[in-house]
Formats: C-alpha cells, structure tokens, sequence
C-alpha cells in the first residue's frame, strides 16, 4: 500500500527555514522556480521549506508518539531521543549490537544485511526514516518516507513575500561604555509570508522490512502495526498541529491548512498532483481515474481510495485535518 498527500498551508510571518547568515542579516531559504505567463517561462525566485526541514520535525515526532505507544521499551536509538537524526552514520554513532556486527569476519553481504535488520529492530527513526552507515562495509536503508519542499504555489505567486524585520540586542546591566555600542547592534531576520505547497508520500509496505540486500520482514506484522500508527501519529502531529520549522521559539508563525487531499493506493504507488498546481484536488480525482484504467489495461487491478479536505464538492471531504488522518489509518488498519 502507498499513502500520498498533498497540502496547501497560509503562513503568515515565517521564518521556519533559514540558510544563512550574512553579516547580521539571518536569510530565509529561497528556491528558484519556473513560471508560466502568457505562454512564456520565467526563473523567479521564492521562500521555500527544504523537504530535510519537514522531514527532521516528521521524525522528531515520530520519537514523541513512539514513545507514548511503546514507553520505556521504545525502538529509539539513544540520538534520536534527543532529536539529533545521525542514525547510525558512522562508528561513532552504533549501538552495540551494530558494533558486534561490524567487528565479525562474514562475508560483506551477509554483514550488510544483518546490519539493516538489527538497525530497523533497534530503531523505528532509521526504518522510517532511512539511514546510511558510510563506512566499511557501507550499509544504505532507503526513506520509505518522501517529502517535497514547501513551495509557494502557483496561483499566489503574486501575493508572496521577504522582508527583514529589525531586532536590537538588550544592553546587559554593568557593562562598559566601550562595550555599549556592540551590544545594542541591530540585527535583521528575514521573515517571508506565502501560501505553501508540499506533497508527502509514505511506502507503507516497506516499513519494517529490510531493502539492501533482500527485500524480507525485520518485524513481526503486529510490530510494523504499531510501526505504521506511530508514523501516522507523527505526520499528523507534524501537519495537522504545525510542529515543524525553526525559530518558533520567538517566530511562531500564523499557519492554516487551506485543503488537502490523501490518495491510498494497492498494490502499485499513485502520487497526488502537486498542490502547486491551481486545480491539484480536480487533476488528482481525474488521474486517479486514468491510472486505474490503464494499470487494468496492463492486467493490474490497482486500488486507488481518495479523501479530501476542504473540497466539499467531493463526496469524502472531511471536516477537519484531523478527520482526513482519521480516515487514513482507518484504511490502513491501523
């Protein structure tokens, strides 16, 4: 089975990406993008969420949610607990059984393999999320998790902004009159405020089961249950709650989702339109439609269900972001 979702999000006075800093100057991260206008292209360039940015807040929350299903008995590797997603990068970062595996003398496969099935066992952030131990023998688990940067979408190109807003440090008590001038520098943060796109798809059959070397199960199916709930737990959090994003502590963005749609397809992946797109909802719904008559056409029966939110004229639309996620682990079993 194959979750894909597409999500249009208002952010009003955000700074959730930031790239650099230049002098005192902390800059919004900026893509640059094609556009169409009558009938000819043009390279603009826009505020935009890296993938990396949503995907690291997926994860963080998916340690949160995990560790309420599991408790103590969690499978959270020690650095993920506190939000530091290495897993398992190099020897430095290995628990001890991956560290025993290493250190035996079997051939490169077989040591590969074991490696991925004992890093999934010991860590539901490295099967989720994917990981690569890039030393000898490197070992690759690839993302079942996809996550597309946050655009702004194409219909409100127009309406999207950057500005620097000015700050001034506070002039701490006792401090000499040499001292008085650096510590009252201005510093700017650039804030940007657009209408955001971002599509996330999730492979759910690869959750708990081994890719590099063989495709076969790490976990019990009872376990890439409790897998599956806590994923879906964590893209909840991550979008129906907006836990995601940098400088929230004094940025705290004014964020609304505007609408979504969530396909849920078997036995092959269908990806949404993407939300960039002005009638994304409607071009999904007809896609959807295509797909299944040509995959029947090759002799695959695929099964596409669809759901949307704030699209009343579909018969699924849900009320709320909350009810959309309802309706998903409904249909995934979960």
């Amino acid at each position: 089975m194959y979750l894909s979702l597409g999500i249009r999000f208002k952010a009003n006075v955000e700074a959730l990406n930031m790239s650099e800093t230049v002098g005192n100057v902390s800059r919004h991260r900026r893509v640059p993008i094609i556009t169409e206008e009558d009938n000819e292209y043009r390279l603009i360039y826009v505020p935009a969420i890296s993938g990396e940015s949503i995907a690291h807040a997926i994860q963080w929350n998916l340690v949160r949610v995990a560790k309420q299903l599991y408790g103590e008995n969690a499978p959270i590797d020690p650095w993920s607990e506190r939000g530091e997603f290495i897993k398992f990068g190099d020897s430095k970062h290995l628990t001890k059984k991956l560290k025993d595996i290493i250190g035996q003398k079997i051939e490169v496969e077989k040591k590969q393999h074991m490696f991925e099935v004992t890093a999934i066992r010991e860590s539901i952030v490295a099967d989720v999320g994917g990981f690569l131990y890039a030393e000898n023998p490197p070992v690759r688990r690839t993302s079942p998790l996809y996550v597309s940067y946050a655009i702004p979408v194409e219909d409100a190109i127009e309406v999207t902004a950057i500005e620097a807003q000015v700050h001034a440090r506070q002039v701490p008590v006792g401090i000499t009159k040499e001292e008085e001038r650096q510590a009252q520098m201005l510093y700017y943060v650039e804030i940007a405020s657009a209408i955001y796109g971002v599509t996330i798809s999730l492979d759910v059959d690869s959750i708990g089961k081994t890719s590099m070397v063989k495709v076969e199960p790490a976990v019990s199916e009872e376990e890439r249950r409790i897998r599956l709930k806590a994923t879906l737990g964590a893209l909840a959090l991550t979008m129906g709650q907006k836990l995601f994003g940098a400088k929230r502590s004094r940025f705290t963005p004014i964020l609304e989702v505007t609408n979504a749609i969530a396909t849920i397809s078997d036995p092959l992946p269908f990806n949404v339109s993407p939300p960039q797109k002005r009638n994304y909802i409607e071009d999904t719904i007809e896609r959807a439609s295509k797909f299944k008559e040509m995959t029947e056409k090759l002799g695959v029966k695929t099964d596409i269900s669809m759901a949307t939110y704030k699209y009343p004229a579909f018969e699924g639309d849900k009320k709320s972001l909350e009810e959309l996620f309802l309706w998903i682990a409904s249909k995934l079993g979960v």
